[in-house]
């Protein structure tokens, strides 16, 4: 079932080997700066989206332009950006399930839900990541993972619940939607682990990534008729900012799955939900309500008894 077995057992081992590690300031460190950064990106798709732009198109420059600026970073610090078909490859793949795709959709979204609604769909992430693992033989199926997406969906549950954070019936249609997303970045997470190739810096990675991203983008975005060049001030602002969010999330994206593995990078998404609702506070004044506040609980506490797993030998 696994196409890539030699890459799988070295994943594995690197992840039993730094479980411990996980626990110290660095990683704990850079997966916060991951999800503050990252967390920017919603306030900018809901600016580019008010400005006129189209989800396929915006979507398409925020990658392309932070990919292209890491590519002329990458040239400047004597790192070639490789296109032989074992990078190309991890680009295209992480890119459009990471990127490309999953900012398109939530960009599609986006106007027809809560902004503090929206990124509640990350917080799913880690559930799906650990399915996805398991199927790829990366993790094993456990007591403890089983509750914990139990509790994860019960989070869902609660976001769908009659009067609960969503405005009206149409909107479940758009949350349902959405939640295509954290299948997407579950695939991208593994992937991220199972094909980059050895002999790279995440810089080069990061830049191949974006590049992917975009590159899966491009036919949509013709094909729709959704292609666009940003000029207004409107639209030039979201979208300088939404590359460079990009830029500096998909180097950190890029370093910490190779250090600590998927598993533990998709939690990020637990704390990017906390820092989307404090950066959609900021820009728009929008107060989580209580239901939306009680589904990130109920999530949180999906993962943190999943990872359990671990100290108990998988049991």
């Amino acid at each position: 079932m696994t196409p890539f077995p030699c890459v799988n057992l070295q994943v594995t081992q690197m992840g039993e080997r730094d479980m411990e590690k996980t626990l110290g300031f660095v990683p704990i460190a850079l997966l916060v700066m991951a999800a503050a950064i990252y967390g920017l990106v919603f306030p900018f798709n809901a600016l580019a989206t008010a400005a006129g732009a189209t989800f396929f198109g915006h979507a398409f420059w925020q990658v392309f332009l932070g990919g292209a600026v890491l590519f002329v970073i990458a040239l400047m610090r004597g790192q070639l950006v490789s296109f032989r078909w074992t990078f190309l490859r991890a680009y295209v793949v992480v890119g459009a399930f990471g990127f490309g795709l999953p900012m398109a959709l939530l960009t599609f979204v986006g106007p027809n839900l809560p902004s503090g609604i929206i990124p509640l769909v990350l917080a799913l992430s880690p559930i799906f990541t650990y399915l996805v693992s398991i199927l790829f033989r990366m993790d094993r199926l456990s007591l403890f993972g089983l509750v914990g997406m139990a509790l994860g969906f019960a989070g869902v549950a609660v976001v769908l619940a009659p009067e609960s954070a969503l405005p009206g019936e149409g909107a479940i249609s758009w949350f349902l939607l959405a939640l295509i997303t954290p299948i997407l970045l579950a695939i991208a997470n593994v992937s991220a682990a199972l094909l980059r190739p050895p002999e790279t810096t995440s810089l080069v990675m990061g830049s191949g990534f974006l590049l992917g991203a975009g590159l899966s983008l491009a036919p949509l975005m013709i094909g729709f008729g959704q292609f666009y060049v940003p000029q207004s001030v409107d639209l030039v602002l979201p979208t300088i900012g939404s590359a460079a969010v990009n830029g500096v999330f998909i180097i950190l994206f890029a370093e910490i799955v190779r250090r600590y593995g998927p598993t533990f990078f998709a939690q990020f998404n637990y704390l990017a939900v906390v820092a989307a609702l404090g950066w959609a506070f900021l820009f728009f004044g929008d107060e989580p309500s209580i239901y939306a506040v009680a589904a990130l609980i109920l999530m949180a506490a999906g993962v943190l008894v999943s990872e359990l797993r671990h100290r108990h030998g998988g049991s």
